[in-house]
């Protein structure tokens, strides 16, 4: 890595040096670049650093800030080089990088401009595409507010002049899907930076439609944004040879083992990598197999996924030794039950009225970025709010290809993000190919504190571990629980416990060969017994109130009966606590890890 440190501190190469450099040779050296070589690698950088540095000089109109994004950009390159199929190709892969690196670095220094536009947030712009801005304002402050553009005839700049004749395209465009009057209204707030009493007065407008225009013309700006975005960036992908794959279809939603959709999704994924963890050891290592998080008052179905997933979902990644990446716009609070909707709002036509979602590039180029891996993506919200996997995706018909436990087949590019709840979350995960070592020490420390309810991962208006026995109870005391969402939480909790049960058992078998680790396994298999007894407990719990019937949780009988269980469950909890806190406190002393290769 020193030796690509040097290399990034090359000067920069004037226009007749390159016309001058053997060009035929570029494809040998990102081939020999691809195995490692960073002697290749440097002597690619010194060819076209110059021509890179202008162009994200003439994106940033900042010479420091453009050193910086470029060193970043080319570490990147460096990393990913790997990736590039068309090595024909390396300049336009090397321009898209750093020109993504310039967005991001643009986009937080243009979040201090938001105090100008507090008033119309403030407004009610709450659709989601509004209130998660990506890279829109950004690019509308570059485009509209050019402080460089008046002096480009004193100053000529070929790579300058490029960049900036790509910026007005892109403003013509997107200007493009407004009438008159909303460009009108709309420029002269970003460009003037009016406020809409000084518009009313200028168009001869009430405030009330000011904001009503600037709200509607910003909704239709940024719905045409999201679909030039994407598809710039499958013409980037086309570009190299990366239109079309599909891999061998997931096996697991046909017969699922599992009620936890992301576990479910996680262990068919990680199959793809190579030989994976059980799915009680991913149940148990990512948590899953201990989460309880209720939403008081009805114990509302969305309970079970009321967690931060990027959090929780990476955490139990890395805890099993894998690498990961993810893209994220989730809601705030619980979403609506999908089990109660009209099914008319889950149908194809009802997706392709909603909004396009803002977070619509990043998810599919993750999504891209992992079956090009041979990797299937693990995707939330497929048909319902649940999580599948996507495996395969096809830019001729703009379709993705994916499967989850309501059915598998093939939908729409633009349907990410566009479910009931009209939320996104991708996560990839990847292993570098050597031996992975699992820190049960962190997961089951994590787990403490999830029982403990200081897991900060879980969505406000909730009660998480422990706590969360109280709340459901008192629910069923004052008799308003949603039958629905009831049942399902029984068969999630059902579920996860059962799976603790498992993972225990597999450590216990797994130290049984090490006569290091004897002394732990009475800790396991007392962990072990408490969560066989407690999947028994919850199993009758789940016999009377099926899902999705739900059975008839308010009525006294029944909820005097389903009170008492859940008393029991918690004795047994809190006995598991203490079970695996001896099982911690026993590690401390031995410091054992689980290997796998």
């Amino acid at each position: 890595m020193d030796e690509l440190a040097d290399n990034h501190h090359i000067r920069p190469v004037e226009d007749e040096t390159f016309g001058n450099r053997q060009k035929e040779s570029d494809i040998a050296l990102v081939r020999r670049a691809q195995t490692g070589d960073t002697e290749a690698f440097g002597e690619l950088i010194h060819r076209y650093r110059g021509q890179l540095f202008r162009y994200v000089r003439a994106l940033t109109h900042d010479s420091y800030l453009a050193e910086d994004i470029l060193q970043d950009g080319l570490i990147r390159a460096f990393i990913h080089v790997g990736q590039l199929q068309n090595a024909e190709r390396f300049m336009a892969w090397m321009q898209r990088i750093v020109r993504n690196q310039a967005y991001s670095h643009m986009q937080r220094r243009e979040q201090q401009l938001e105090q100008h536009f507090s008033s119309f947030f403030a407004f009610g712009a709450d659709d989601a595409s509004w209130s998660d801005q990506d890279s829109l304002d950004m690019t509308l402050n570059h485009l509209l507010n050019d402080p460089d553009r008046r002096s480009q005839e004193a100053d000529y700049d070929p790579y300058q002049a490029v960049a900036q004749q790509e910026m007005r395209n892109n403003l013509h465009k997107l200007l493009g899907c407004l009438n008159k009057r909303e460009q009108q209204v709309f420029t002269s707030y970003w460009m003037e930076q009016l406020s809409p009493q000084e518009m009313a007065c200028r168009f001869n407008l009430t405030s009330a439609n000011v904001y009503q225009i600037l709200s509607r013309s910003r909704k239709k700006v940024s719905q045409l944004h999201i679909h030039l975005s994407v598809e710039e960036m499958l013409a980037e992908w086309n570009s190299i040879g990366q239109d079309r794959v599909i891999l061998e279809e997931p096996l697991s939603f046909r017969d699922p083992q599992t009620w936890n959709s992301a576990a479910a999704s996680i262990h068919e994924m990680l199959g793809y990598i190579g030989p994976s963890p059980s799915l009680p050891m991913v149940m148990g290592m990512s948590g899953l197999s201990f989460r309880l998080t209720i939403l008081p008052q009805d114990i509302h179905i969305a309970g079970p996924t009321a967690y931060n997933f990027k959090e929780v979902l990476t955490r139990g990644l890395q805890y099993m030794g894998y690498h990961f990446h993810a893209v994220e716009a989730l809601a705030s609070e619980a979403g609506l039950n999908a089990n109660l909707v009209d099914p008319l709002m889950l149908e194809e036509k009802a997706k392709g009225k909603r909004l396009l979602n803002s977070r619509l590039v990043r998810a599919l180029s993750l999504i891209r970025y992992s079956i090009h891996r041979g990797i299937p993506a693990v995707v939330w919200d497929l048909n319902i709010p649940e999580f599948g996997l996507v495996y395969g995706y096809d830019d001729a018909v703009r379709t993705l290809y994916g499967a989850d436990f309501i059915k598998s087949g093939a939908f729409p590019y633009d349907h990410v993000g566009r479910g009931v709840n009209q939320e996104v979350f991708v996560l990839a995960a990847e292993s570098d190919g050597m031996t992975r070592e699992m820190d049960l020490r962190a997961a089951l420390t994590a787990v403490l504190a999830h029982y403990g309810g200081k897991d900060p991962y879980t969505l406000p208006n909730t009660v998480s571990g422990l706590a969360a026995y109280a709340v459901w109870r008192e629910a069923l005391e004052h008799g308003r629980v949603e039958p629905n969402g009831h049942a399902y939480n029984i068969a999630v909790l059902w579920d996860a416990r059962r799976y603790a049960g498992e993972f225990f058992k597999e450590l216990s078998l797994k130290w049984a060969s090490n006569p290091r680790y004897t002394s732990l396994i009475p800790y396991c298999r007392e962990a072990e017994e408490l969560y066989r007894i407690m999947s028994q407990r919850l199993n009758m719990l789940k016999q009377c109130f099926p899902f999705p019937e739900g059975g008839k949780p308010n009525e006294k009988l029944q909820g005097k009966q389903a009170i008492s269980i859940l008393l029991e469950v918690e004795e047994l909890e809190r006995a598991a606590v203490v079970a695996i806190e001896s099982l911690l406190e026993g590690m401390s002393q031995h410091s054992p890890e689980i290997v796998m290769v």
